[in-house]
C-alpha cells in the first residue's frame, strides 16, 4: 500500500514539474524585479518575496498540471514529453484535477496575503493560463502568451510595495515579455521536428528558417526595454551603463550559444542565473 502512494506522489511531483523548478524559478524572478524596484519597509518585502517564491512554485505547478490535461495525447507523440504522467497513463485524470485544486487552494491562501489590488491582479491572469496550452492548436503564438503571463508578476510584486503604479514599470513588464519569448522560442526548437508531424504550432516553427535574426531581433528589444526601465527609474547613470552593460553581455551570450548549437535546454536553464542577477541589479539600483 505504501509503496503505491509513493508512486502516485512521485508521478503527481512530476505532473507539477516540482522535481524540475526551473519553471518555477523564472515565473518567481519577474515577482521580485516588481517588488525590488521601489520599497521602503524591509519587513513587508521580505514577507512579500517569501509569499512570491512560494505562490511562483504553487502556480507553475498547477500551470504544468492544466497544459498536461489538456496535451495528454500530443504528449505521448513528442519525444521530450511521451513520459509524462498523464501521457503514460500513469495518474487519472480525476487524481490530476484534484491536484490542480490542491494547487489551486494554496495559491489563493498566498495571494489572499495580499491587498485587494494584488488579488484582483492575481485573479485577472487566470483566463490566459488556462487558454494557454491550446493556444498552440490555433497560433503560431504561444511563447508570446506564456511572455505575458510568466511576467505578470511585475505588477503583483511592485503593488505589494507602492499603492499607485508608475508607468515606467511597463518598460519592465515588456522587457520581460519579451526576454521571456525568446528563451521560450529557443526552448521550442527541442520539439520543432515533433510538432510539425502532430500539427502544433510555435513561434520556433515560424521562425525556422532565420532563427537567429528573429531570436536576436526579441533579445534586442528587451534590452532597449531594461535599459529605458533603468535609466528612467534610477539615477545613477554609471550603474545603469553597467546594468545595461551585464544584461546586453547577457543577451550576447545566448545568441551565441544558439548560434553554436549548444545544447538548448542548458541555454534555457541559465536564463534562472541571469533573472537572479537583474533581481540584484534592481535591489542595487535602489542605493547607488
Amino acid at each position: 500500500m505504501f509503496k503505491k502512494y509513493k508512486k502516485k506522489i512521485n508521478y503527481l511531483i512530476k505532473l507539477g514539474r516540482y522535481n524540475s523548478p526551473e519553471g518555477a524559478f523564472l515565473l518567481m524572478w519577474p515577482c521580485f524585479w516588481g517588488a525590488l524596484a521601489k520599497f521602503e519597509n524591509y519587513l513587508v518585502l521580505l514577507e512579500s518575496l517569501i509569499l512570491f517564491s512560494l505562490g511562483s512554485f504553487i502556480m507553475r505547478g498547477a500551470g504544468c498540471c492544466i497544459n498536461d490535461l489538456f496535451d495528454r495525447k500530443i504528449d505521448k507523440l513528442v519525444e521530450r514529453t511521451k513520459y509524462r504522467p498523464l501521457a503514460q497513463n500513469k495518474l487519472k485524470i480525476t487524481e490530476a484535477l484534484i491536484f490542480i485544486f490542491i494547487q489551486l487552494l494554496l495559491g489563493l491562501i498566498i495571494i489572499l496575503q495580499f491587498n485587494f489590488k494584488i488579488i484582483i491582479m492575481g485573479f485577472v491572469v487566470i483566463p490566459l493560463v488556462i487558454i494557454y496550452p491550446l493556444i498552440k492548436r490555433i497560433s503560431y503564438f504561444p511563447q508570446f502568451i506564456l511572455g505575458l503571463i510568466f511576467n505578470w508578476g511585475i505588477f503583483i510584486g511592485y503593488f505589494s510595495s507602492n499603492q499607485i503604479l508608475d508607468w515606467r514599470i511597463f518598460f519592465l513588464y515588456f522587457a520581460g515579455v519579451f526576454l521571456t519569448i525568446s528563451y521560450d522560442t529557443i526552448y521550442g526548437f527541442q520539439d520543432i521536428d515533433d510538432d510539425k508531424k502532430i500539427g502544433v504550432k510555435s513561434f520556433s516553427i515560424l521562425i525556422e528558417k532565420k532563427p537567429v535574426l528573429f531570436i536576436s531581433i526579441f533579445y534586442l528589444i528587451s534590452f532597449i526595454l531594461f535599459s529605458s526601465f533603468f535609466f528612467s527609474f534610477y539615477e545613477n547613470l554609471l550603474f545603469n551603463v553597467i546594468c545595461c552593460f551585464f544584461i546586453l553581455n547577457f543577451f550576447f551570450f545566448q545568441v551565441l550559444d544558439f548560434i553554436k548549437k549548444k545544447e538548448l535546454i542548458k541555454i534555457f536553464k541559465s536564463n534562472i542565473f541571469y533573472g537572479a542577477g537583474i533581481s540584484i541589479l534592481i535591489f542595487l539600483s535602489n542605493y547607488l
